[in-house]
């Protein structure tokens, strides 16, 4: 009967859409979702042009996944010693934050915007 139950309930978090264990599953979901949970929707846009910080359409098409990776994770270090860091504090006069994520985090909100911010998508 318990496993009756419990396979009952993995049922319908599958069928709400609701990933069964967020850290391993689903990273194009769960990126976006770090993406607004994180705040990046209040400086970034993905197509609808600049807000405080750029738009990020076609953002792998300008920067390696490793620069993102780098920049994401500690952008204070990245405007010491990257001339691109620099030039993007310079010209949208506020400086990215530190975004305190997991690895795993990481994988999935660059997964999300690997897929999202495609030059070709509209």
């Amino acid at each position: 009967m318990r496993r009756f139950i419990l396979f009952c309930g993995w049922v319908l978090l599958s069928a709400c859409g609701v990933p069964p264990n967020s850290e391993s599953g689903f990273p194009g979901v769960e990126g976006a979702r770090l993406f607004k949970a994180k705040g990046c929707v209040t400086c970034h846009t993905i197509g609808e042009g600049v807000k405080v910080g750029p738009d990020l359409r076609g953002l792998f098409a300008r920067r390696d996944e490793a620069w993102v990776r780098r920049y994401i994770s500690d952008p204070g270090a990245m405007f010491e010693s990257d001339p691109t860091a620099k030039a993007l504090k310079e010209k949208y006069k506020v400086a990215m934050p530190k975004m305190m994520i997991s690895a795993s985090e990481m994988d999935q909100l660059i997964a999300y915007l690997q897929k999202a911010t495609a030059a070709s998508n509209p």
